[in-house]
């Protein structure tokens, strides 16, 4: 069951079709709802039953499976309702694209696909204009409702060492973007520039056995006169980080740095991956991005570092030492370049409940 429940509003009732025969009608009763993006999933309890159910955006909840064959399915017997399941696919074996399937197993079962150009109040110019922005496979499964699986490719599948990896030089009048990982071996952060229309990765920086200041201390020593603007990790806000006193890894770099507050852009919270996947692939396909050959664990990173088949999340259990230099790579683009991509990132879905309204 579906309300529309977004943070305005107030109204938690679902609507459905309580007969065949009768108008929409709005159902006040309920019991939990788990919230994702503006809709909420209904439980329902009892003695439930209805003739039809509307499911919208399943693939946004994470629960979906669990909801259908525990809790709404068993409304839909007495009556031998129907449902309907709709939602743009997800990357990867989900369970709405399992009930879509269905349709080849079963006789009372049916599927269709639409594709954004099907929707006659959407400019077919502002679906181009997507095409032209973001990667081709986040395309396909986003706007052309097609079937894609990424499990088994490298996080950034865009990326050509051909096509993005050759030398690029300082530009002394320009901002220099640096980005940090505060993983304690490496510490790495790479420093970049954005230069008529182009971003350039200059420079990595990835040491071990080491820390903070001594990175610090390199990255000045490399470009001193710079104009440093700084991003990275959010957790590098965490005090508890550092034992020397009342800091953290962004006031140390302030410090040594020579920093104003202006010049201090770090988020206060990490992209998630699997929108910051998107964005890297995104700007590695369609925006002149170069990366200099001196940069090799970033390059590696881009090569072979993958995702997990069950969480999309960043496999870092095949090596250790690897994906840091990328997480610099995804900071950097999150905080200084996402405005070139025509995408909406979305929050995680949240769960919440509701008191029982008798």
């Amino acid at each position: 069951m579906l309300t529309n429940g977004g943070n305005k509003s107030k109204d938690h009732s679902c609507f459905l079709l309580k007969s065949k025969d009768e108008k929409v009608n709005k159902l006040n009763l309920y019991r939990r709802s788990w919230m994702f993006g503006q809709w909420k999933i209904l439980i329902l309890e009892g003695d439930a039953k209805y003739h039809r159910v509307i499911i919208d955006e399943c693939e946004k909840a994470r629960k979906f499976k669990e909801i259908w064959l525990g809790s709404i399915r068993a409304t839909l017997t007495d009556y031998k309702g129907d449902a309907w399941f709709l939602s743009t696919p997800k990357f990867g074996k989900t369970f709405f694209k399992e009930l879509a399937l269905y349709k080849d197993k079963f006789p009372n079962w049916q599927g269709w696909t639409f594709t954004t150009f099907d929707n006659p109040h959407i400019d077919p110019e502002e679906i181009e204009d997507a095409r032209r922005t973001m990667d081709n496979l986040y395309f396909r499964c986003e706007f052309l409702a097609e079937d894609v699986d990424l499990t088994g490719r490298p996080f950034a599948y865009a990326f050509d060492p051909i096509k993005h990896v050759r030398e690029c030089h300082y530009t002394d009048t320009e901002e220099l973007h640096i980005s940090f990982d505060f993983n304690v071996d490496p510490i790495t952060a790479i420093a970049s520039q954005y230069v008529d229309g182009e971003i350039r990765v200059l420079k990595e920086f990835r040491l071990q056995n080491s820390d903070i200041y001594e990175l610090c201390d390199q990255i000045v020593a490399w470009k001193p006169e710079a104009l440093f603007i700084i991003t990275g990790d959010a957790t590098g806000h965490n005090r508890a980080a550092l034992a020397q006193g009342n800091i953290n890894y962004y006031s140390v770099i302030k410090q040594k740095l020579s920093l104003a507050d202006g010049q201090m852009r770090q988020p206060s919270a990490n992209p998630a991956v699997k929108d910051s996947r998107v964005l890297v692939n995104s700007l590695l396909q369609n925006h002149a991005l170069i990366i200099d050959p001196s940069c090799i664990h970033l390059i590696e990173d881009l090569k072979y570092v993958e995702v997990k088949e069950d969480t999309n999340d960043i496999d870092k259990t095949k090596d250790k030492h690897r994906s840091h230099l990328l997480d610099t790579f995804r900071y950097l683009l999150n905080t200084f370049h996402k405005d070139l991509i025509h995408l909406k990132i979305f929050e995680e879905p949240t769960i919440e409940y509701y008191p029982v309204i008798e």
